[in-house]
């Protein structure tokens, strides 16, 4: 998406759609109905009982990449609202993004190749359960946690062991099965598979994508802090993926090895694609732990593949390890 002018209380509402069609999924799951006329931001919010500054930290979270919400501690309510924003995207992605789109695979692997269907479709499987799961403990825990510390007489025991940091350790990223699915799709299923089909499945893996990169922002940037804040653990100066930028940078170091993999890598991929640890590995090439550590970094920057389970499906697809053998 391109990156806009910052939406503000002025702006028109039928405006800021225009320009910025993503802002349609902010007002589904915020219950805002279409018919704007010429009401502006700030009328749309008082109409629905919206704070108005909530409301533009979101949409400009959607709509700019490196916005960051300016606001502290946001009020009880705004709180609320954004609990009940995040559920309805739970259900959105579980009841109809997510289906839908395995659905579509099924109909793009149906009477192709047998042992790619079963891999691509057991990985997309494995995904699904992987973020519900995640969903889940932020419905079941996170979510009640919060709700009891905004409670005027919450209990003590009920939350003495929430913190940011139960949150940090379950937010794991969502994203790079996602991400692995899509340069398996792109760039490593045979092409003779339905063209039409597999555009469409890819045009959807990118807006799905996006739309969860925008929805762990809003977790990052506007409900940690309010937790933060809550507990008295002083500002939260640093969202669950701060780190992630340094990390980045470390491995763009790395970059210049392109290309196919060697044979050397090969192996590596095919032992992984059976389980085996890096010491494992190591022990069976006759390699150093170090070496095989390097091998694995230069194989997922080679591919664009990160999990296990992606290589796996990588190692199958491209006849490096057969299905019947892991």
């Amino acid at each position: 998406m391109n990156e806009t002018h910052l939406i503000t209380h002025s702006s028109r509402m039928a405006d800021v759609v225009n320009a910025n069609p993503a802002v349609l999924s902010v007002l589904d799951r915020l219950g805002i109905r279409l018919g704007f006329h010429e009401a502006t931001v700030e009328d749309i919010c008082n109409r629905y009982g919206l704070s108005t500054h909530l409301f533009l930290d979101v949409c400009n979270i959607y709509c700019n990449k490196h916005y960051e919400p300016r606001s502290g501690q946001l009020s009880g309510q705004d709180i609320s609202k954004i609990i009940s924003y995040l559920q309805t995207s739970h259900k959105y992605y579980s009841t109809k993004s997510l289906p839908a789109l395995h659905h579509k695979i099924h109909r793009l692997l149906a009477g192709g190749n047998e042992s790619n269907a079963a891999i691509i479709n057991k990985f997309y499987d494995d995904y699904l359960e992987e973020i519900n799961r995640h969903f889940r403990f932020e419905e079941e825990v996170v979510f009640p946690g919060v709700k009891n510390l905004l409670a005027e007489h919450g209990s003590p025991s009920q939350t003495e062991n929430f913190s940011t940091g139960t949150f940090e350790e379950n937010h794991s990223n969502i994203e790079d099965k996602l991400s692995d699915l899509k340069n398996t799709i792109l760039k490593y299923l045979p092409d003779d598979y339905p063209q039409s089909l597999r555009m469409e499945i890819l045009k959807e893996i990118y807006a799905i994508a996006e739309d969860l990169d925008k929805h762990t922002r809003i977790e990052d940037k506007l409900l940690v802090p309010a937790i933060t804040g809550l507990i008295g653990n002083g500002p939260a100066e640093e969202g669950l993926k701060e780190t992630q930028p340094q990390e980045e940078a470390a491995e763009e170091e790395d970059e210049q090895n392109h290309g196919p993999l060697s044979e050397r890598e090969k192996e590596i991929v095919a032992e992984v694609a059976k389980g085996l640890t890096n010491k494992e590995i190591a022990d069976r090439l006759h390699l150093s732990i170090h070496t095989v550590t390097t091998h694995r970094k230069n194989i997922s920057h080679k591919t664009g593949i990160n999990s296990i389970s992606g290589i796996t499906v990588y190692a199958i697809i491209n006849h490096l390890v057969d299905i019947n053998d892991l």
